[in-house]
């Protein structure tokens, strides 16, 4: 039900930008773009999609590559249990306790 409510109430938001972006680009039919504002614009989405693909190609690599493996959370042998966390949370590197 909440998953419902929060898609509905995501989607109207995304229909509601979208109707104000339509009224804001009707509003500029007199406007228009010179060269530079082109260049600059081409220039920008570029920019944009280089970053965003190099990005995400370093995400893959480096799932790809095993370099997420060791903050998957395995415990590792130096690793000191806590009685009072929760089963699902791995232990912390030396406690309180252990230190003093």
């Amino acid at each position: 039900m909440k998953a419902t409510i929060l898609i509905v109430v995501m989607a109207a938001g995304l229909v509601a930008a979208g109707a104000i972006a339509l009224n804001l680009w009707l509003d500029l039919e007199g406007v228009s773009l010179g060269f530079h504002g082109w260049l600059a614009l081409g220039l920008g989405v570029l920019l944009s999609l280089a970053v965003g693909i190099g990005l995400m190609t370093l995400v893959f690599l480096s799932s790809r590559r095993g370099y997420d493996d060791d903050a998957g959370g395995a415990p590792d042998a130096g690793a000191v249990p806590d009685p009072g966390r929760p089963e699902d949370e791995p232990p912390r590197r030396g406690s309180d306790d252990a230190q003093r």
